[in-house]
């Protein structure tokens, strides 16, 4: 099996940075999923992931950033290498059919891992067919 590593050189964290990654306006949107992406002059992806507090309280987004960045370092070697990637999970407002169809309890419960890894791909592989273009 070949380890995988998300080194400090790979995240985005500063605000200059996000707001370079948000300014090029370029996301694919999946439920509460944003993803969003910039071209960068490295030789690697770039992630960064914000979480929205409506989403939850701090363990909660904290639980859903473990995730994301679980997401992109298992898959970092199969998307596009040149580019920052910032993920933005919010809270979507449920509609009345999908109150009416479920409990509130069950709308309010946390995507699991395969959720936000399966958004993660599908969202990469439109992103990159957006940037081609």
């Amino acid at each position: 099996m070949v380890r995988r590593f998300f080194r400090k050189s790979q995240r985005i964290v500063s605000d200059g940075d996000f707001a370079k990654v948000l300014s090029g306006k370029c996301f694919v949107c999946k439920g509460m999923f944003r993803l969003y992406a910039a071209p960068n002059d490295l030789d690697m992806p770039r992630f960064g992931i914000s979480v929205s507090k409506s989403v939850g309280n701090a363990v909660v987004r904290n639980r859903l950033k473990r995730l994301g960045r679980e997401a992109f370092r298992q898959h970092q070697h199969e998307i596009p290498s040149n580019f920052d990637y910032i993920l933005i999970i919010t809270q979507k407002k449920p509609n009345n059919r999908a109150t009416n169809n479920k409990s509130s309890k069950e709308s309010t419960l946390s995507p699991q891992f395969k959720d936000i890894e399966s958004a993660f791909l599908t969202m990469v592989q439109a992103l990159s067919k957006k940037l081609a273009r």
